[in-house]
């Protein structure tokens, strides 16, 4: 029996350093078979065009995105701020952490609102978009909304792939210090997986860069996130998931090659 993996690389469209990165991972066809775009980051508009060129052999999709959790860099809503206070801070950014969005209760319109928005502006981008997830799952935290973005994603023809969620009771890889290190917790990762069951390996890939140092905030100090999301694009485009695959008979899938669950997700509180 095989093991199936969905693999998806996040944040697309957040810095050239992500785009970059996740382009060339992208095109080496090693791992990555789907991509989340944020409609609300800076590089959206500059590398729609080369993602759009691999369409075929990826699937693409909308990162749904509610929160800038960093400390300098912020996304841009694609509403107007004035239809979306709730989804605003004291400094009309979206607020940094998905526990002050809960808090601060936001009207279901307003998020229907600009989500709408965001899948407006990849499509007018030319980005063919298949799915639908959630950037820092405000879908596990606000009541309600999880069951919106499926009806809403129905309606659109597209998939709401939170309830592909499935993933090894270790969750996502461990880090590490060195790419040594890290290479042997994702084999550690990969031999926590059954036989016959569907996962999903959510990745976000991006080159060490100034950019990514200004990923930061009081839970992740300068250079963690960037040195993180390094050694992700590095695993990404190495040959050594060649032999990862055929020793472990790993069948990479996109979303829309991918089994249906036959349980929906509800719950909330999830971490992703």
């Amino acid at each position: 029996m095989s093991i199936d993996l969905i693999t998806r690389a996040d944040d697309f469209g957040s810095a050239l350093a992500a785009d970059g990165a996740i382009l060339e991972a992208v095109e080496s066809g090693r791992l990555v078979r789907n991509v989340s775009c944020m409609a609300v980051g800076a590089t959206i508009e500059q590398n729609a065009a080369a993602l759009s060129l691999y369409c075929r052999n990826i699937d693409i999709g909308l990162h749904f995105t509610l929160n800038s959790e960093w400390d300098v860099v912020k996304w841009t809503p694609c509403t107007s701020r004035e239809a979306i206070p709730d989804l605003l801070d004291i400094d009309h950014n979206f607020h940094q952490t998905r526990q002050a969005l809960v808090q601060a209760k936001p009207d279901m319109q307003q998020i229907m609102l600009e989500l709408n928005a965001q899948l407006e502006r990849l499509t007018a981008l030319g980005l063919p978009v298949s799915y639908v997830d959630a950037h820092m799952a405000p879908d596990a935290g606000i009541p309600g909304l999880s069951d919106e973005m499926r009806c809403w994603a129905e309606k659109k023809g597209l998939l709401y792939v939170r309830d592909y969620y499935h993933f090894p009771d270790s969750g996502m890889p461990a880090f590490a210090p060195t790419e040594d290190t890290y290479q042997k917790s994702v084999d550690s990762w990969l031999n926590g997986m059954e036989e016959g069951e569907q996962y999903l390996y959510f990745m976000h890939p991006a080159k060490l860069s100034d950019e990514t140092m200004a990923f930061a905030n009081d839970e992740f100090k300068p250079g963690i996130v960037a040195w993180e999301r390094e050694l992700e694009y590095r695993s990404a485009i190495s040959s050594i998931w060649e032999q990862r695959i055929k020793k472990r008979n790993i069948h990479l899938l996109r979303y829309r090659e991918a089994t249906v669950p036959e349980v929906l997700v509800n719950n909330l509180g999830g971490a992703f």
